[in-house]
């Protein structure tokens, strides 16, 4: 398991933002490397979490030497292709998902979040077959038709039995086009997706190392400032993707009414993989090539709509295992809704407050994100 894996497993793995990071992953990365301090979080000071802090302290104490010069990126992300031994009419092949990293610079991190990498692949059974993901071994893997493929974290795309080499570079771009979200920051530790909905800090270089990434693909910076409405983008083509994320944010604030009226009972039984499966589809049409950046930007939308909503079904769980105060939940999403949440200092809060207040903030965040996106 490598440093990176055992710091995020040793957060509480949430995504709540309070430490001011946007993902438990990106607190862990810094973590290692700048040595920032624990006590950001303030769920990791909680009892429940004392082992954690502890096994989190060790491995920002013990790292030494995890940058390395990043690797030579050839045209189109190809490292390499010869026949197979057993079936030379097929092609074995290795290449590599850019990720914006001048090659000799310094490495600061993988290439690909593990946990966003995982939630993307779970989208695309239907191009594979058993695909399977690991974030605690930062690894996946599965079957495209016949053609084996491994994806690593280090951006490396390994396929063996391609049906020569035009079906292995369109199969890559398929892969790249899939994962490019779950490409890290060199410069700031943050995903792509962070990046794209502004909630990363400004750049330490001209630009964010991740808004160069892609092999076969490239971001679009101006397409980054744009919203659904944009006249820029055909009208059909944002109806389609509206009408895929919108049931989504729908649903949020659908359940977020019920809770604040004090119906703590009624489960959201909405599933919303198949909106963002859809979502990922329409993303990899030949037609919505040209606003790949636009579709990014709102996948990761969706991404932040999804932790939103586990943050509310982990309050009304808490609420109904009578573990919390309903009537100080109820305060607390009225906030979330007026975005007023920044009125709770978590240092001045009781122990038993705080952990509430990091699940209303996945809320708080996924609407305003998304309210300003429209």
């Amino acid at each position: 398991m490598s440093i990176w894996t055992k710091a995020r497993k040793n957060t509480p793995e949430i995504d709540c933002g309070l430490c001011g990071f946007p993902t438990c992953a990106t607190f862990a990365r810094l973590l290692v490397t700048e040595n920032i301090e624990i006590t950001k979080c303030p769920i990791i000071s909680l009892e429940d979490y004392s082992d954690k802090q502890e096994e989190l302290t060790r491995i920002s104490t013990d790292a030494r030497n995890i940058t390395k010069p990043a690797p030579e990126q050839p045209e189109g992300g190809v490292l390499l292709s010869k026949p197979c031994m057993d079936s030379p009419d097929l092609l074995m092949a290795e290449m590599r998902i850019f990720n914006g990293v001048r090659p000799g610079s310094p490495q600061r991190f993988g290439v690909l979040d593990p946990v966003i990498l995982c939630w993307l692949l779970d989208c695309v059974s239907s191009r594979y077959q058993d695909m399977r993901c690991s974030k605690e071994l930062a690894y996946a893997w599965g079957d495209m038709e016949e053609t084996k493929v491994h994806i690593l974290r280090d951006g490396r795309v390994r396929m063996r039995r391609a049906k020569g080499k035009d079906h292995a570079l369109e199969s890559f771009r398929i892969i790249e086009r899939t994962v490019i979200g779950a490409t890290i920051c060199n410069c700031c530790g943050h995903d792509l997706f962070s990046v794209l909905v502004g909630l990363a800090p400004p750049p330490t270089e001209e630009t964010h190392t991740v808004l160069k990434a892609g092999s076969t693909i490239s971001i679009n910076s101006e397409q980054i400032e744009w919203n659904l409405k944009n006249q820029s983008m055909e009208v059909d083509l944002g109806k389609r993707m509206l009408n895929l994320i919108e049931p989504i944010y729908d649903v949020l604030t659908s359940q977020l009414n019920l809770m604040i009226s004090g119906d703590f009972t009624s489960e959201n039984t909405f599933d919303t993989r198949p909106q963002i499966c859809k979502f990922i589809g329409m993303m990899l049409e030949s037609s919505s090539q040209e606003y790949v950046t636009v579709f990014l930007k709102g996948l990761a939308h969706a991404h932040f709509l999804d932790n939103a909503l586990q943050g509310l079904a982990e309050l009304r769980q808490l609420t109904n295992e009578q573990q919390v105060n309903t009537g100080f939940v109820i305060e607390l999403l009225k906030n979330a809704q007026k975005k007023a949440l920044s009125d709770y200092e978590t240092t001045s809060l009781d122990n038993s407050l705080i952990l509430m207040v990091a699940h209303a903030s996945r809320v708080e965040r996924g609407l305003s994100l998304y309210e300003k996106w429209i």
